[in-house]
């Protein structure tokens, strides 16, 4: 047995192939479900660490909104004949606590605040000593209107009570850049302005809990800058500084962007008519910004989304970085905050790290231990009959009581089982050999009564001629013709006549001689042994034999068994034409040839051939095509057994109207 036959090794195998797929799957697992914790850490850690920033922005919205709604209440309070009373007014913006706040403002419909002025307004800003100043000269660049200004335009969609946001724009008097909350101004239901609060959004960078690996910013619906740490500066461009750089930042204002647009509701088409409105009405507001307000205006959702994105190379912390994106669905802003990949993996690859570890050794040691359990349980046993089968044959021991042990007790009945055939067996072989035995002496005794027969008709011609010879002698001695030369001829005749019969009765001897010699010899001689004591036989029944040498076949073994084989099947032809009285030429054909680089005898006559019924059986003991009391179907039997003896073939095939007899080596 080869070393990888043993089943120790075959187990050992098979504990490291399930121990490395078991290792396969485990890593393949970890690794799926390690990526998906990636994105949830890395949204847990930004919701950490804009856990501050996000209330202060949430805190400032309300603050802003809920001034901004006070501011619209209260001028709707004090409106009154066409008349404000702007010292209560400036009081309020004056008592606002918020820093961020740079102005704001009452915005009335044309002709309501000054019957003799189409434009009325009332417009606060903040001084650098912090307080509201009311200003009086308050203008627009060009000839537009504040009524065609996205903040009033807005403004005047809402009702009572609502508030919205503007983008970053700067303001054309102020010439600041801000961003402005307004809320409509109404009196019993009648639409008379929109009141304004506005934030600045400064360029100096803002310090929201920035790091140095780490960065935010807060955008505007339409992506520019409302607010960003240090790290943004880098990738400002400086001739816009709402704007990103797009030759540094490509990748990052794809992936922005992407994210913003995946969260806007997109507007249907029954909202086609209040896009066009949007964009008509005021000359800040484009299509696809008024396609950007409506989706706002019209979201079913006003909770914060959290996603995060994967970006390699960011161009601002120069590594592999986890974007965390919170779109604010009510106002249309986005909070961004970049951290290092590998920052939000540390904690994740330690962990994956023991875990693998953990799980490889205990592989090793279940897989260890599984080996030795079975080796003690399985293979030891199994070893111990091995050993036991090879050293003796008899019944087996065996201590365990599982399956192995009733597999050795199912042994030991199969050899006990075994033990009985192998003496039944004997006893049937003997009587197989011995039943061979007859069948065979039957078979030659009954070609022997048929050589006889053949012998007593060869005789008879020599026999004849003795007799006449006889005859002839005594007539010519009273004629006195008999001298010395007379009786040399006469012996030499009488003793052609006796050689002739001796080597008949020599032939037939050798023939039936029973011999356990084996040796060489030629399949050709023994066609022409077997010719010479049947020639007479054939000839009294018109058949004629023709043989046609093609290959000189030498064989090993008994001879006289080979001519009995060859006797049996050219004398069932002879019986078959008489039995089925075939009147045309009859003929028998002997070949000897080389087929497919095999040796082959073929037997062919024209007797009709062998019925298709038992064609396929016509092998068998007691299977004859003769009448009743005329065979006995031993024949081709014991002709198959002899051929088997030598390692050949004997098949028959019915062809040209009679039967071909093949003996294939």
């Amino acid at each position: 047995m080869k070393w990888h036959e043993s089943i120790k090794v075959k187990l050992m195998g098979f504990f490291l192939f399930v121990s490395l797929i078991f290792l396969l799957f485990l890593v393949t697992s970890l690794s799926m479900l390690k990526d998906s914790q990636v994105e949830k850490n890395a949204l847990e850690q930004a919701r950490l660490s804009t856990i501050d920033i996000v209330s202060d922005l949430k805190k400032t919205q309300s603050k802003m909104e809920e001034n901004t709604i006070v501011l619209a209440s209260l001028t709707a309070e004090k409106f009154s004949g066409n008349r404000l009373n702007t010292t209560v007014i400036l009081a309020f913006m004056n008592a606002m606590s918020n820093n961020d706040i740079s102005s704001g403002g009452v915005w009335f419909e044309p002709y309501l605040l000054n019957p003799a002025k189409k434009s009325g307004s009332i417009f606060f800003n903040k001084e650098k000593d912090k307080k509201f100043i009311l200003m009086d000269d308050y203008n627009f660049s060009g000839t537009r209107s504040y009524r065609e200004m996205e903040f009033y335009v807005l403004g005047k969609k809402m009702r009572k009570g609502e508030t919205f946001w503007t983008k970053v724009y700067t303001d054309p008097s102020t010439h600041i850049r801000m961003i402005t909350v307004v809320s409509p101004i109404y009196v019993n239901k009648k639409f008379l302005g929109v009141a304004s609060i506005d934030m600045k959004v400064g360029y100096d960078e803002v310090n929201i809990g920035s790091s140095d690996n780490r960065y935010m910013m807060v955008l505007d619906r339409s992506g520019k800058l409302v607010v960003q740490s240090s790290l943004i500066a880098t990738i400002i461009d400086k001739s816009n500084t709402n704007q990103f750089n797009k030759s540094k930042t490509e990748a990052l204002t794809k992936i922005v962007n992407e994210g913003i647009k995946k969260h806007r509701v997109k507007s249907l088409t029954h909202y086609k008519n209040e896009i066009v409105k949007l964009s008509n009405d005021s000359f800040e507001i484009d299509s696809k910004d008024a396609l950007k307000i409506v989706g706002i205006l019209h979201s079913s959702s006003k909770t914060m989304v959290a996603e995060t994105y994967f970006l390699k190379k960011d161009p601002i912390l120069k590594t592999d970085t986890v974007i965390a994106l919170f779109y604010f669905p009510d106002t249309g802003m986005t909070l961004v905050v970049g951290m290092p990949k590998k920052e939000i993996l540390s904690k994740i690859n330690k962990n994956y790290d023991m875990i693998i570890w953990i799980t490889l050794f205990t592989t090793i040691v279940v897989a260890l231990l599984g080996y030795l359990l079975l080796h003690r349980y399985f293979v030891a046993p199994l070893e111990k009959i091995n050993k036991q089968i090879q050293e003796d044959y008899g019944m087996l021991e065996c201590t365990d009581s599982g399956e192995i042990g009733e597999l050795v007790n199912n042994l030991n009945f199969r050899t006990l089982a075994l033990e009985d055939a192998q003496k039944r067996e004997k006893g049937e072989m003997k009587k197989r050999l011995i039943n061979e035995k007859l069948l065979l002496q039957q078979s030659k005794m009954a070609a022997m009564g048929e050589m006889m027969d053949a012998v007593a008709h060869q005789w008879k011609q020599p026999l004849n001629a003795l007799s006449m010879y006889s005859d002839i002698v005594k007539s010519d001695f009273r004629d006195g013709e008999v001298d010395q030369a007379y009786m040399d001829e006469f012996s030499q005749n009488i003793q052609i006549q006796i050689e002739h019969m001796v080597s008949t009765l020599d032939e037939f001897r050798s023939f039936f001689r029973p011999s356990k010699t084996e040796e060489d010899f030629t399949i050709s001689d023994i066609v022409k042994s077997v010719l010479f004591l049947t020639k007479d036989e054939f000839m009294k029944n018109r058949i004629t034999i023709e043989v046609e040498s093609h290959k000189n076949i030498e064989v090993f073994g008994s001879k006289n068994e080979f001519k009995h084989l060859i006797l049996n099947i050219i004398n069932n032809a002879k019986d078959a034409f008489n039995d089925n009285n075939i009147k045309e030429r009859r003929f028998i054909t002997i070949r000897l040839l080389e087929e497919k680089g095999r040796d082959k005898i073929e037997i062919e006559d024209n007797a009709g051939g062998i019925p298709q019924s038992i064609l396929a059986d016509i092998f068998k003991a007691n299977v004859t095509t003769k009448a009743e009391g005329k065979g006995t179907g031993i024949g081709l039997y014991m002709s198959m057994q002899i051929a088997d003896k030598f390692n050949a073939k004997l098949l028959v095939d019915n062809r040209n109207n009679g039967a071909c007899f093949s003996i294939v080596f």
